[in-house]
């Protein structure tokens, strides 16, 4: 393949590896091809089918929601210390001032 590299997304990965999976596998060309990708894009994702399957079990809806709240929560802890500098900082000058 020529070009600009394309990757594969999880559920690809996840249907490669199940159609390698099979008793009578299709050639690693012929799953390539629809996805546009290379016969070795396929070789490596079938290497690494076992940390694909760990990655795909732990994208549960609860595992999403959590990462989005801790995401949210370093936001929030971001900004709160972010907002508090500027408060303090503006205190500090308002007193001087006076």
């Amino acid at each position: 393949m020529s070009g600009k590299a394309k990757r594969l997304n999880e559920s690809q990965r996840l249907e490669v590896i199940s159609k390698l999976s099979q008793t009578n596998p299709p050639s690693k060309r012929s799953i390539a091809r629809p996805y546009k990708v290379s016969e070795a894009t396929i070789r490596k994702v079938w290497a690494k089918r076992e940390v694909f399957h760990k990655g795909s079990a732990l994208t549960s809806e609860e595992t999403k929601k959590k990462k989005f709240r801790e995401r949210m929560l370093g936001r929030l802890q971001r900004w709160k210390i972010s907002y508090t500098f500027k408060a303090g900082d503006f205190e500090s000058k308002t007193q001087k001032r006076a």
